[in-house]
């Protein structure tokens, strides 16, 4: 005995086939239509708590801000020298992300030697086959440095704060 599916069934599963395929954003890139950067300011140290509200800054944008370019020879990003030729992803106060083609190894080397060079006591460091971390104080000053790969080539992640 043959069964057949009632014309309901069948147009039930037709209409919840075309929204499933209709969920998503409207121009179909599969991107979000707007990316919103906002930024905190909390007024206290580091160690104690905060002694205000989070304030809120800034608009929606279409990228990130900060600027997008490559250091010129010896500028520093912060307390240390961005690594020669990398390109500013990010720079906030208190952090700064750079993009290199050169290895991890290689950019993690170049931090070593600048923080000991500088005088800085570095208190913790990470030396493994994909990444670098590092720790460092000076002169009241606490840095961390952190030199991971990505899809196309080296990631410098650099926070300073006061200790």
């Amino acid at each position: 005995m043959q069964r057949r599916f009632p014309l309901v069934a069948v147009t039930g599963l037709a209409a919840l086939a075309l929204a499933a395929t209709g969920c998503g954003d409207s121009d179909g890139d599969g991107e979000p239509a707007a990316t919103v950067t906002a930024t905190a300011t909390v007024t206290g140290s580091p160690t104690g708590s905060p002694t205000g509200s989070p304030t809120a800054t800034g608009s929606p944008t279409a990228s990130p801000t900060g600027r997008t370019s490559s250091p010129a020879a010896g500028e520093s990003t912060g307390p240390v020298r961005a690594y020669p030729g990398a390109d500013v992803v990010t720079e906030a106060p208190g952090f700064a992300m750079l993009r290199t083609d050169d290895p991890v190894k290689e950019v993690g080397q170049f931090y070593i030697k600048l923080l000991q060079d500088e005088g800085w006591d570095i208190t913790s460091k990470y030396e493994g086959d994909t990444s670098v971390h590092l720790l460092a104080r000076k002169d009241g000053q606490g840095l961390t440095v952190q030199v991971s790969p990505t899809g196309s080539g080296t990631t410098v992640s650099i926070s300073y704060y006061e200790v």
